[in-house]
C-alpha cells in the first residue's frame, strides 16, 4: 500500500473484526428479518451507531483488498489496495468470473497483514 492508503487504514486497524465477513455484516445492519436473534455472531444490530469495520476483497473491477465500515445505513469504503498481480491471479483461477465482495482468502490476509505491519 503507498503511504496515503496505509495511514487511511491504519486509523482504522484496531477497530478491525477480523473475523466479520460481508455476508455476515449485511446480516446484521441490513436484513434484520434475516437472522436468529439468539445468533452470538450475528446478532441484529437494534441502535443507531453501531457499526463494524472489516476487510473484504472486491471483484466488480481489478481485485483489490477494501476496509469496510458497515452501519444500518449501509457499507462505506475507507480505503483499498490493488492486490499484487500474483495474489489476484490466482484468487481469478479459484473464483472465476465472480464478480462482488468476498472474504479474505488466507493467502491475502497473510499478505495483508504484512503491508499494515511494514
Amino acid at each position: 500500500m503507498n503511504n496515503e492508503d496505509v495511514n487511511a487504514c491504519k486509523q482504522w486497524l484496531n477497530e478491525v473484526n477480523w473475523d466479520m465477513i460481508h455476508e455476515d455484516a449485511i446480516t446484521m445492519y441490513l436484513e434484520w428479518g434475516n437472522n436468529n436473534y439468539r445468533d452470538a455472531m450475528r446478532a441484529p444490530v437494534t441502535r443507531s451507531g453501531e457499526y463494524s469495520i472489516y476487510f473484504a476483497i472486491d471483484t466488480w473491477e481489478e481485485p483489490k483488498v477494501v476496509l469496510m465500515r458497515m452501519d444500518n445505513y449501509g457499507s462505506t469504503v475507507l480505503c483499498s489496495k490493488k492486490l499484487p498481480p500474483d495474489l489476484a491471479a490466482d484468487l481469478k483461477k479459484d473464483i472465476g468470473g465472480i464478480k462482488g465482495i468476498l472474504e479474505l482468502t488466507p493467502a491475502i490476509k497473510e499478505w495483508l497483514i504484512a503491508e499494515l505491519e511494514a
